[in-house]
Protein backbone atom coordinates (compact mmCIF):
# COMPACT_ATOMS: atom_id res chain seq x y z
CA UNK A 1 0.00 0.00 0.00
CA UNK A 2 2.84 2.54 1.01
CA UNK A 3 4.28 1.73 -2.23
CA UNK A 4 1.37 2.61 -4.61
CA UNK A 5 1.40 6.00 -2.34
CA UNK A 6 4.64 6.62 -3.37
CA UNK A 7 4.43 5.40 -6.84
CA UNK A 8 1.46 7.80 -7.42
CA UNK A 9 3.05 11.11 -5.52
CA UNK A 10 6.07 10.44 -7.77
CA UNK A 11 3.90 10.06 -11.15
CA UNK A 12 1.77 13.30 -9.81
CA UNK A 13 5.15 15.19 -9.30
CA UNK A 14 6.79 13.65 -12.77
CA UNK A 15 3.60 15.02 -14.53
CA UNK A 16 3.39 17.71 -12.54
CA UNK A 17 6.94 19.01 -13.57
CA UNK A 18 6.42 18.04 -17.28
CA UNK A 19 3.52 20.36 -17.77
CA UNK A 20 5.25 23.28 -16.11
CA UNK A 21 7.91 22.60 -18.01
CA UNK A 22 6.21 22.82 -21.32
CA UNK A 23 4.67 25.46 -20.33
CA UNK A 24 7.85 27.12 -19.68
CA UNK A 25 9.45 26.39 -22.75
CA UNK A 26 5.97 27.72 -24.44
CA UNK A 27 6.47 30.64 -22.53
CA UNK A 28 10.19 31.29 -23.38
CA UNK A 29 9.51 30.67 -27.36
CA UNK A 30 6.66 32.07 -28.01
CA UNK A 31 6.65 35.72 -28.80
CA UNK A 32 4.38 37.80 -30.67
CA UNK A 33 5.99 37.79 -33.92
CA UNK A 34 6.53 34.16 -34.27
CA UNK A 35 8.11 31.39 -32.43
CA UNK A 36 12.09 30.62 -31.60
CA UNK A 37 13.45 27.01 -32.21
CA UNK A 38 12.70 24.96 -28.49
CA UNK A 39 16.70 24.92 -27.78
CA UNK A 40 17.69 28.22 -29.37
CA UNK A 41 15.02 29.84 -28.05
CA UNK A 42 14.96 28.63 -24.19
CA UNK A 43 19.10 28.95 -23.86
CA UNK A 44 19.04 32.42 -25.40
CA UNK A 45 16.44 33.90 -23.67
CA UNK A 46 17.97 32.01 -20.03
CA UNK A 47 21.60 33.70 -20.86
CA UNK A 48 19.81 37.11 -21.59
CA UNK A 49 18.25 37.27 -18.69
CA UNK A 50 21.30 36.55 -16.48
CA UNK A 51 23.75 38.22 -19.00
CA UNK A 52 23.86 42.43 -18.76
CA UNK A 53 22.45 43.51 -22.28
CA UNK A 54 23.61 47.34 -22.36
CA UNK A 55 27.07 48.19 -23.21
CA UNK A 56 26.20 51.88 -23.63
CA UNK A 57 27.85 52.64 -20.64
CA UNK A 58 30.93 50.31 -20.84
CA UNK A 59 34.50 50.80 -21.92
CA UNK A 60 36.20 49.56 -25.31
CA UNK A 61 37.53 46.81 -23.50
CA UNK A 62 34.81 46.05 -21.97
CA UNK A 63 32.03 46.18 -25.39
CA UNK A 64 34.73 44.08 -26.70
CA UNK A 65 35.25 41.64 -23.83
CA UNK A 66 31.49 41.23 -23.86
CA UNK A 67 30.75 40.91 -27.83
CA UNK A 68 33.78 37.94 -28.03
CA UNK A 69 32.10 36.11 -25.60
CA UNK A 70 28.52 36.81 -27.18
CA UNK A 71 30.14 35.38 -30.81
CA UNK A 72 31.90 32.29 -29.29
CA UNK A 73 30.09 30.86 -26.54
CA UNK A 74 28.54 28.40 -28.30
CA UNK A 75 30.80 27.96 -31.41
CA UNK A 76 31.54 24.17 -31.82
CA UNK A 77 35.45 22.70 -31.67
CA UNK A 78 36.91 23.75 -34.90
CA UNK A 79 37.24 20.99 -37.11
CA UNK A 80 40.85 19.35 -38.15
CA UNK A 81 42.19 21.47 -40.87
CA UNK A 82 45.99 20.71 -41.72
CA UNK A 83 47.08 23.87 -44.08
CA UNK A 84 46.90 27.19 -42.15
CA UNK A 85 48.63 30.30 -42.39
CA UNK A 86 49.03 33.34 -40.61
CA UNK A 87 50.29 36.75 -42.37
CA UNK A 88 50.91 40.23 -43.00
CA UNK A 89 49.95 42.02 -46.00
CA UNK A 90 51.28 45.06 -46.60
CA UNK A 91 49.44 48.07 -47.85
CA UNK A 92 50.69 51.76 -48.70
CA UNK A 93 49.56 52.46 -44.94
CA UNK A 94 49.69 49.84 -42.86
CA UNK A 95 50.03 46.04 -42.30
CA UNK A 96 46.92 43.61 -42.44
CA UNK A 97 46.95 40.56 -40.64
CA UNK A 98 45.22 37.36 -42.46
CA UNK A 99 44.77 33.89 -42.00
CA UNK A 100 44.49 31.90 -45.26
CA UNK A 101 42.73 28.49 -45.49
CA UNK A 102 44.47 25.98 -48.28
CA UNK A 103 42.76 23.05 -49.11
CA UNK A 104 44.76 19.69 -49.52
CA UNK A 105 45.79 18.19 -52.99
CA UNK A 106 45.22 20.61 -55.45
CA UNK A 107 46.20 24.45 -57.09
CA UNK A 108 44.32 27.12 -58.89
CA UNK A 109 41.96 26.92 -55.76
CA UNK A 110 38.67 29.45 -55.81
CA UNK A 111 39.50 31.81 -53.73
CA UNK A 112 37.18 33.46 -50.68
CA UNK A 113 37.82 36.50 -48.66
CA UNK A 114 35.87 36.58 -45.38
CA UNK A 115 35.13 39.49 -43.42
CA UNK A 116 34.19 38.77 -39.60
CA UNK A 117 31.36 39.97 -37.27
CA UNK A 118 31.65 42.49 -34.42
CA UNK A 119 29.99 45.80 -35.07
CA UNK A 120 33.40 46.94 -36.88
CA UNK A 121 35.02 47.21 -32.80
CA UNK A 122 35.53 44.00 -31.73
CA UNK A 123 36.07 40.43 -33.52
CA UNK A 124 39.03 38.71 -34.74
CA UNK A 125 40.21 35.91 -37.01
CA UNK A 126 40.43 33.71 -34.10
CA UNK A 127 36.63 33.71 -33.10
CA UNK A 128 35.39 32.97 -36.40
CA UNK A 129 38.13 30.01 -37.37
CA UNK A 130 35.44 27.19 -37.01
CA UNK A 131 33.39 28.48 -39.95
CA UNK A 132 36.55 29.65 -42.41
CA UNK A 133 38.10 26.43 -41.59
CA UNK A 134 34.11 24.75 -42.99
CA UNK A 135 34.23 27.44 -45.48
CA UNK A 136 37.42 26.28 -47.03
CA UNK A 137 37.00 22.60 -46.58
CA UNK A 138 33.66 22.48 -47.80
CA UNK A 139 33.94 25.06 -50.93
CA UNK A 140 36.94 23.41 -51.89
CA UNK A 141 38.54 26.83 -52.06
CA UNK A 142 41.20 29.00 -49.94
CA UNK A 143 39.69 31.67 -47.62
CA UNK A 144 41.60 34.49 -46.73
CA UNK A 145 40.25 35.48 -43.54
CA UNK A 146 40.97 39.32 -42.52
CA UNK A 147 42.26 40.63 -39.55
CA UNK A 148 40.85 44.58 -40.50
CA UNK A 149 41.21 47.64 -38.39
CA UNK A 150 38.52 48.36 -35.88
CA UNK A 151 36.98 51.10 -34.33
CA UNK A 152 37.25 53.45 -32.43
CA UNK A 153 40.93 53.47 -32.60
CA UNK A 154 40.63 53.21 -36.29
CA UNK A 155 36.98 54.71 -37.32
CA UNK A 156 35.09 54.34 -40.87
CA UNK A 157 36.85 54.14 -43.59
CA UNK A 158 39.77 52.30 -41.71
CA UNK A 159 38.66 49.26 -41.79
CA UNK A 160 36.87 49.47 -45.29
CA UNK A 161 40.22 49.67 -46.57
CA UNK A 162 41.84 47.28 -45.54
CA UNK A 163 39.13 45.11 -46.64
CA UNK A 164 39.64 47.10 -50.51
CA UNK A 165 43.61 46.45 -50.26
CA UNK A 166 43.42 42.72 -49.14
CA UNK A 167 40.99 42.33 -51.92
CA UNK A 168 43.70 43.93 -54.25
CA UNK A 169 46.81 42.10 -53.05
CA UNK A 170 44.65 38.39 -53.37
CA UNK A 171 44.35 39.26 -56.88
CA UNK A 172 47.85 40.46 -57.75
CA UNK A 173 49.14 37.53 -56.04
CA UNK A 174 46.35 34.90 -56.21
CA UNK A 175 49.15 32.61 -58.03
CA UNK A 176 51.86 32.46 -55.22
CA UNK A 177 49.13 31.29 -52.72
CA UNK A 178 47.62 28.29 -55.24
CA UNK A 179 44.88 30.57 -55.70
CA UNK A 180 42.80 31.93 -59.14
CA UNK A 181 42.20 35.74 -59.09
CA UNK A 182 39.33 34.74 -61.71
CA UNK A 183 37.50 33.19 -59.01
CA UNK A 184 37.04 35.27 -56.28
CA UNK A 185 34.35 35.47 -54.12
CA UNK A 186 33.88 37.85 -50.83
CA UNK A 187 31.97 36.36 -47.67
CA UNK A 188 30.92 38.40 -44.27
CA UNK A 189 28.65 38.12 -41.72
CA UNK A 190 26.81 40.90 -40.00
CA UNK A 191 29.58 44.10 -39.42
CA UNK A 192 31.61 41.82 -42.00
CA UNK A 193 29.16 41.64 -44.26
CA UNK A 194 28.58 45.32 -44.70
CA UNK A 195 32.50 45.62 -45.27
CA UNK A 196 31.52 43.06 -48.10
CA UNK A 197 28.70 44.47 -49.66
CA UNK A 198 30.86 47.96 -49.62
CA UNK A 199 33.80 46.09 -50.91
CA UNK A 200 31.85 44.83 -53.80
CA UNK A 201 30.63 48.27 -54.83
CA UNK A 202 33.93 49.87 -54.35
CA UNK A 203 35.26 46.90 -56.62
CA UNK A 204 32.93 48.31 -59.32
CA UNK A 205 33.54 51.54 -58.72
CA UNK A 206 37.34 51.05 -59.32
CA UNK A 207 36.69 48.67 -61.93
CA UNK A 208 38.37 45.72 -60.39
CA UNK A 209 39.05 43.37 -59.31
CA UNK A 210 36.67 41.34 -60.49
CA UNK A 211 34.30 39.39 -57.75
CA UNK A 212 33.06 36.52 -58.75
CA UNK A 213 30.07 36.28 -56.01
CA UNK A 214 29.47 37.86 -52.38
CA UNK A 215 27.30 36.07 -49.67
CA UNK A 216 26.41 38.45 -47.03
CA UNK A 217 25.02 36.95 -43.59
CA UNK A 218 22.67 39.34 -41.78
CA UNK A 219 24.00 42.29 -43.11
CA UNK A 220 23.83 45.69 -41.57
CA UNK A 221 22.87 47.74 -44.96
CA UNK A 222 21.68 51.09 -43.38
CA UNK A 223 23.59 52.53 -40.49
CA UNK A 224 22.33 56.10 -40.87
CA UNK A 225 18.77 55.30 -39.52
CA UNK A 226 17.53 52.19 -37.82
CA UNK A 227 14.03 52.28 -38.90
CA UNK A 228 12.73 49.17 -40.28
CA UNK A 229 9.63 47.10 -38.84
CA UNK A 230 12.12 44.26 -37.44
CA UNK A 231 14.41 46.89 -35.59
CA UNK A 232 11.20 47.66 -34.01
CA UNK A 233 10.23 44.06 -33.42
CA UNK A 234 13.84 43.04 -32.62
CA UNK A 235 15.50 45.79 -31.02
CA UNK A 236 14.96 45.24 -27.13
CA UNK A 237 16.89 42.25 -26.96
CA UNK A 238 17.41 38.76 -28.79
CA UNK A 239 21.52 39.59 -29.22
CA UNK A 240 21.50 42.58 -30.66
CA UNK A 241 19.70 45.71 -29.45
CA UNK A 242 19.25 49.34 -30.72
CA UNK A 243 20.88 50.42 -28.05
CA UNK A 244 23.93 48.92 -28.12
CA UNK A 245 23.58 49.65 -31.88
CA UNK A 246 23.64 53.01 -31.70
CA UNK A 247 26.76 52.93 -29.40
CA UNK A 248 28.56 50.84 -31.99
CA UNK A 249 27.77 52.89 -34.97
CA UNK A 250 28.53 55.81 -33.38
CA UNK A 251 31.96 54.61 -32.63
CA UNK A 252 32.32 53.48 -35.85
CA UNK A 253 31.26 56.47 -37.54
CA UNK A 254 31.63 59.82 -35.29
CA UNK A 255 30.90 61.97 -38.15
CA UNK A 256 26.83 61.92 -38.38
CA UNK A 257 27.09 62.79 -42.70
CA UNK A 258 29.47 59.43 -43.16
CA UNK A 259 26.76 57.46 -42.00
CA UNK A 260 24.64 58.70 -44.93
CA UNK A 261 27.80 57.44 -47.26
CA UNK A 262 27.33 54.34 -49.76
CA UNK A 263 30.29 53.30 -48.32
CA UNK A 264 28.71 52.85 -44.70
CA UNK A 265 24.96 52.50 -45.78
CA UNK A 266 25.49 50.10 -49.06
CA UNK A 267 21.37 50.21 -48.85
CA UNK A 268 21.23 53.63 -49.29
CA UNK A 269 23.55 54.11 -52.77
CA UNK A 270 21.93 55.40 -55.80
CA UNK A 271 23.47 52.46 -58.17
CA UNK A 272 22.97 48.79 -57.67
CA UNK A 273 23.95 48.23 -61.34
CA UNK A 274 27.16 45.73 -62.12
CA UNK A 275 27.37 44.26 -58.73
CA UNK A 276 28.21 40.81 -58.60
CA UNK A 277 25.76 37.41 -58.10
CA UNK A 278 24.80 37.97 -54.21
CA UNK A 279 23.30 35.08 -51.59
CA UNK A 280 22.02 36.75 -48.66
CA UNK A 281 21.50 35.12 -45.16
CA UNK A 282 18.81 36.48 -42.84
CA UNK A 283 17.23 35.33 -39.29
CA UNK A 284 13.99 35.47 -38.58
CA UNK A 285 14.40 37.12 -35.11
CA UNK A 286 16.99 39.73 -36.10
CA UNK A 287 16.33 43.34 -36.17
CA UNK A 288 18.84 43.76 -39.38
CA UNK A 289 16.17 41.20 -40.87
CA UNK A 290 14.51 43.58 -43.00
CA UNK A 291 17.39 45.46 -44.29
CA UNK A 292 19.64 42.71 -45.59
CA UNK A 293 16.27 41.71 -47.46
CA UNK A 294 15.87 44.98 -48.48
CA UNK A 295 19.32 45.34 -50.13
CA UNK A 296 18.94 42.14 -52.00
CA UNK A 297 15.60 43.21 -53.43
CA UNK A 298 17.27 46.46 -55.15
CA UNK A 299 19.92 44.26 -56.02
CA UNK A 300 17.28 42.37 -57.80
CA UNK A 301 15.27 45.77 -59.35
CA UNK A 302 18.90 46.30 -61.24
CA UNK A 303 19.15 42.85 -62.72
CA UNK A 304 21.46 41.27 -60.34
CA UNK A 305 21.14 37.84 -59.50
CA UNK A 306 20.33 37.17 -55.96
CA UNK A 307 19.18 34.39 -53.60
CA UNK A 308 17.87 35.11 -50.44
CA UNK A 309 16.95 33.19 -47.68
CA UNK A 310 15.45 33.80 -43.84
CA UNK A 311 16.31 31.17 -41.26
CA UNK A 312 13.04 30.65 -39.13
CA UNK A 313 13.51 30.24 -35.46
CA UNK A 314 16.89 31.81 -35.03
CA UNK A 315 18.38 35.32 -34.00
CA UNK A 316 21.09 37.36 -34.99
CA UNK A 317 24.87 35.51 -35.01
CA UNK A 318 23.20 32.45 -34.97
CA UNK A 319 25.64 31.04 -37.58
CA UNK A 320 28.10 31.15 -34.72
CA UNK A 321 25.99 29.00 -32.76
CA UNK A 322 27.02 25.53 -33.99
CA UNK A 323 26.54 23.93 -30.32
CA UNK A 324 22.91 25.85 -29.98
CA UNK A 325 21.12 25.11 -33.33
CA UNK A 326 21.93 23.13 -36.25
CA UNK A 327 20.78 25.96 -38.37
CA UNK A 328 24.27 27.16 -38.14
CA UNK A 329 25.68 24.10 -40.21
CA UNK A 330 22.67 24.16 -42.46
CA UNK A 331 23.52 27.62 -43.29
CA UNK A 332 27.14 26.89 -43.89
CA UNK A 333 26.37 24.57 -46.42
CA UNK A 334 23.59 26.43 -48.03
CA UNK A 335 26.60 28.87 -48.51
CA UNK A 336 28.99 26.14 -49.27
CA UNK A 337 27.18 24.77 -52.50
CA UNK A 338 26.06 28.20 -53.76
CA UNK A 339 29.85 28.91 -53.90
CA UNK A 340 30.92 25.99 -55.61
CA UNK A 341 28.34 26.53 -57.94
CA UNK A 342 29.73 29.91 -58.87
CA UNK A 343 33.33 28.73 -59.00
CA UNK A 344 32.26 26.25 -61.49
CA UNK A 345 30.19 28.64 -63.96
CA UNK A 346 31.94 29.38 -67.08
CA UNK A 347 33.41 32.23 -66.94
Amino acid sequence: MQKKKVFWIFSIVILFVMIYSSFMIKNLTTTSYGKLDKVFGVVTKINNYFSPTSLKEKSTYEIREALHKSATKWSPKPISFSNIKNMDIKTSSNQVPVRIYTPDNGNDFPLIIYAHGGSWISGTIDDYDHICRKLSKNSKAIVVSVNYRLAPENPFPSGLNDMYNVLQWVYLNAKSINGNSNLISIVGDSAGANLSAVVSQMARDKSGPHITSQVLIYPSTNIYELNTESWSYFGMDYNLTRENSEKFIDLYTPILEDRRSEYASPLLSENFNGLPDTLIITAEFDPLRDEGESYGNKLKEAGVYVISTRYKGVTHGFISMGNLTKKADKALNEICTYLQKQFNKKI
